[in-house]
């Protein structure tokens, strides 16, 4: 069961217009940056709101649809002024995004630690197998400031807004944690990973069963056949294996997929207790 730990974190989510397809606003307490979930069709409110007259510093990510992988398309940037930047987006087709997700903060903040959370995110949003719009790589230098606190304290805030916002994209994933779940069959472990925002991150080198049941859903057979063709499960013996780390919608997609039948992920998911998610999380 989870309870509350020094590491909580309070949170205040509020929607701009009343309504819970417009704006949304969240605030950590202990955050220097305040963050906006803007669809594409509020950019001109967004621009408008009363506390952001002025140029505001942030990062920002502008995010696509899904595709048939799970993946979202995504491009991320930084900007002295992000109600302008997001503006002059709006008025340019980079790409068909859906909606903006800005960190701003009210007060100054220098240049290269927004550079350098740019960067740090490109990479993190990499690894979660985001397909980037960025043409042009960022080239910021990382040594002297990747040891900085503040650097860190701000990343992880960037990331848990998003994770909030419910894209879980740039969380960094602990292969060393205590908290690993695993799917296990006769005693063996086929496969390991990472709850992370309802998502499964499943590690490199875990196995996937090559047979299907007829169990199996359309969409999860479709899923792994989309796997097998970009080269994420390549053959392995009698099974296949992910050639990458790769995070799957839900638990129970990932579960179907590795085992290639209908089954619970959250009863099938593991720590290394041998507690199940459902009983981890403790849900009805």
């Amino acid at each position: 069961m989870i309870e509350m730990v020094d590491e909580s974190r309070e949170v205040s989510v509020t929607l701009i217009s009343g309504l819970v397809r417009g704006i949304k606003k969240y605030d950590f307490v202990d955050s220097v940056f305040e963050a906006y979930l803007v669809p594409r069709g509020c950019c001109n409110d967004f621009k408008n709101l009363k506390n952001l007259k002025g140029k505001y510093p942030g990062m920002y990510i502008l995010i696509g649809d899904m595709n048939d992988l799970g993946n979202y398309e995504a491009y991320i940037g930084y900007s002295e002024d992000i109600t302008s930047r997001i503006a002059n987006h709006n008025s340019k087709e980079l790409f068909d995004w859906r909606r903006a997700a800005c960190m701003i903060s009210q007060k100054s903040l220098r240049k290269d630690y927004l550079a350098c959370l740019e960067r740090i995110s490109l990479n993190r949003a990499k690894n979660a197998n985001c397909i980037l719009i960025n043409s042009n790589e960022n080239k910021t230098p990382l040594p002297t400031l990747t040891g900085s606190s503040t650097l860190n304290k701000l990343m992880k805030d960037v990331s848990e807004y998003i994770a909030l916002m419910g894209y879980p994209i740039l969380g960094e994933v602990d292969k060393e944690s205590e908290n690993l779940i695993y799917l296990s069959q006769n005693g063996e472990v086929l496969a390991k990973g990472e709850f992370l925002n309802d998502n499964v991150v499943v590690f490199e080198g875990s196995l996937v069963k090559m047979k299907e049941n007829d169990s199996m859903a359309k969409k999860n057979r479709d899923l792994k056949e989309n796997l097998i063709k970009n080269g994420i499960l390549a053959p392995y013996g009698d099974f296949y294996i992910f050639t990458k780390d790769y995070a799957f919608s839900s638990p129970s997609a990932a579960a179907c997929v590795i085992f290639g039948l209908n089954i619970s992920g959250w009863i099938a998911w593991k720590d290394k207790d041998g507690t199940t998610l459902k009983d981890l999380f403790k849900f009805e």
